[in-house]
């Protein structure tokens, strides 16, 4: 039987993902709880991550920008070299729709965005920092499996605003060179 990479690779991430409630568990009932980031807002703030993969994986730009607080910075740097940055919401807008036509062009059918072992840390202002590592596949028109294009850790800052938690800022660390 042949076992496919994408589903190999995130089983054992989410092996590897401890949940909230096997990790008090494990500590025991007595077990003093560190200061952190309360449970609702830890279930709202890993939805946002969630919802990032899905609206981009699922060409849903409005779904995607909206996620952004619309002064949100979001950057990406490849192997430490900064390789781009947008500061509001439009320029996420006109940078995910050049994204997907350029991608379109090249035959690119899928994308699938893995985010796993996110670590969340709360702020004395009220926000929240967090570190999330990722897998990104892409697959091509006539290939038979996806293949794998990027790893590395998304770097986020979350603010809670009126309608829930956004990302504020997200610095996107590329372990492979652009």
């Amino acid at each position: 039987m042949q076992r496919h990479p994408v589903v190999l690779l995130s089983v054992a991430l989410a092996l590897v993902a401890p949940s909230c409630s096997a990790t008090r568990q494990a500590a025991g009932r007595g077990a003093p709880v560190a200061p952190g980031v309360a449970l609702e807002d830890r279930a709202a703030i890993t939805d946002l991550i969630h919802r990032y993969s899905y609206t981009w994986d699922g060409r849903d730009v409005a779904g995607w920008v909206g996620l952004f607080t619309d002064d949100a910075v979001i950057q990406a740097a490849f192997v430490g070299k900064q390789a781009w940055s947008y500061g509001s919401n439009t320029e996420r807008r006109t940078f995910i729709d050049g994204f997907y036509e350029a991608m379109a062009k090249q035959g690119l059918v899928t994308t699938r965005h893995v985010q796993a072992g996110t670590l969340l840390t709360p702020e004395s202002d009220g926000s929240v920092r967090g570190e999330t590592m990722f897998v990104v596949a892409f697959q091509f028109r006539g290939e038979k499996t996806p293949r794998f294009t990027n790893t590395g850790v998304y770097r986020d800052r979350f603010v809670r605003t009126p309608t829930g938690w956004k990302f504020a800022r997200r610095d996107i660390d590329v372990d492979q060179e652009g």
